[in-house]
């Protein structure tokens, strides 16, 4: 009976260190922002030919190294996890307003895509596009991210009239949960 309560006392013992130890590594998780922008210099030049040829389309693109951030790169092995807070292209400056009539916003990656598209919006400066969760875009974005590559975002639509230039700022807000002891 004795070498039973030892036993049981000793199992009991062991379960408390090893839950411990589990707590005091999670103690030692690092927790910080990891923030991305670019900036698209979109051109719709004028139209050679009459009203009715309008062409009015557009496409650009830009990379994102995930490893541009200092604290990303320093814990890049030891990521544990990535949540998206926050998802959005603005318009900075326009020659002149105009009705967004079809646009596709995508970020990619070899392994995954996100992407948002958009009809009839008006475009002016200060004009903020929410690429909000609806679809799970947020999740591919965290596997973006989580595999560490250079990401694209690209934006291609088409415009109500030819012969303006605007900027969209793109943003991209993260938090990321890493471990020195992975």
């Amino acid at each position: 009976m004795k070498k039973l309560v030892r036993l049981f006392i000793g199992l009991f013992l062991i379960g408390i260190v090893l839950t411990g130890c589990q707590e005091a590594k999670e103690i030692l998780n690092v927790k910080f922002n990891a923030d991305y922008q670019t900036e698209f210099d979109v051109v719709v030049p004028p139209s050679k030919g009459t009203n009715f040829s309008i062409n009015s389309v557009f496409a650009v693109n830009e990379t994102i190294d995930p490893t541009s951030n200092p604290d990303f790169q320093l814990y890049i092995d030891k990521i544990l996890e990535i949540s998206i807070e926050e998802v959005k292209g603005e318009v900075l400056s326009i020659s002149k307003n105009v009705i967004l009539e079809s646009a596709l916003i995508s970020v990619t990656n070899e392994n995954h895509n996100a992407s948002w598209e958009f009809t009839n919006e008006a475009i002016m400066v200060g004009t903020v596009l929410t690429l909000d969760n609806n679809s799970g875009q947020w999740d591919a974005i965290e596997n973006i991210l989580l595999d560490k590559k250079v990401l694209t975002v690209s934006v291609s639509g088409q415009v109500d009239e030819d012969d303006v230039e605007f900027e969209v700022h793109f943003s991209l807000k993260s938090d990321v949960i890493a471990n020195p002891l992975d």
